[in-house]
């Protein structure tokens, strides 16, 4: 069988002033190349962190849970291709890459990865006549190319950032809190970040108030109740409303936690606001 391309995605941050989790834990049921061309990135896979640069990809085979994190940088740019399956030298090892993945350098042909990456990503978004043959061959191409880096030695021993069987303290803590920013209004547990990090629950625990001084449901509750008083202070909306735009399916259950939390409940604000206008 042929390579076939499931989806191709280029992603560029000119300047990224704090951590930035660019994907939470997954796994794909195909095989997924990610190719950095400039920055620095941490990838967590088996409960381990990963440090790649620009010059170097990673290929995972199906069903490898990851994780992506991106530290304070300029100028980052990185490439994600899903296919059907691999070919040449790498087909070949695919089988037997340790753990699942690969770890790549490609710096010496550097230009030549940049250009078929380039002219695969115009494919996929312009869709010219008999676009889906010329994917197929700059996937091909690329594949190649991969194939005879490998063949040629040129694999980069994988950079762990810790050799213990946990991964580094400070990933952990901003996946979570990454997570809970964005998430907040959705139903959160610890057992969740327990399954999906494979750790223990009592060491998430510890890790995260080591960090940050809070356990991680404290810092749920506090940044819901946050975005919940910023939407008093701003949107006209019914206090039941805004409760369950923060999570909280329970009105009466939220202005409880509000009331405990801020010494006063959310009514007061809302009068607040009145009084003022």
């Amino acid at each position: 069988m042929e390579p076939e391309v499931l989806y191709i995605c280029e992603k560029e941050y000119k300047s990224l002033t704090e951590s930035f989790t660019q994907s939470l834990v997954h796994s794909h049921n195909h095989i997924e190349i990610s190719i950095i061309f400039s920055g620095e990135a941490q990838y967590f896979i088996n409960n381990h962190t990963y440090h790649l640069k620009g010059g170097q990809l990673i290929v995972f085979t199906p069903g490898v849970q990851h994780s992506v994190i991106l530290p304070k940088q300029t100028n980052y740019r990185d490439f994600h291709l899903g296919i059907s399956h691999l070919v040449g030298q790498l087909e070949v090892s695919s089988k037997s890459f340790d753990h699942g993945f690969l770890i790549l350098d490609f710096t010496d042909i550097h230009d030549e990865v940049v250009d078929l990456s380039s002219r695969l990503l115009d494919e996929s978004n312009h869709y010219k006549t008999d676009y889906p043959i010329m994917l197929q061959a700059l996937i091909i191409q690329l594949l190649v190319v991969l194939s005879r880096q490998f063949d040629h030695n040129a694999i980069s021993k994988p950079t762990r950032t810790t050799n213990f069987v946990y991964p580094d303290k400070h990933v952990v803590v901003t996946w979570i809190t990454d997570y809970i920013k964005q998430n907040y209004m959705k139903e959160i547990s610890l057992e969740m970040f327990a399954k999906d990090m494979y750790l223990s629950q009592v060491y998430i625990s510890k890790i995260f108030k080591e960090e940050t001084g809070h356990s991680p449901i404290h810092f749920l509750i506090q940044t819901r109740l946050s975005v919940a008083k910023m939407l008093l202070e701003t949107q006209n909306l019914p206090i039941k409303e805004i409760s369950k735009r923060v999570g909280y399916e329970d009105a009466y259950h939220f202005s409880k936690l509000f009331k405990k939390y801020y010494g006063f409940p959310p009514s007061d604000v809302r009068k607040q606001i009145n009084r003022v206008q």
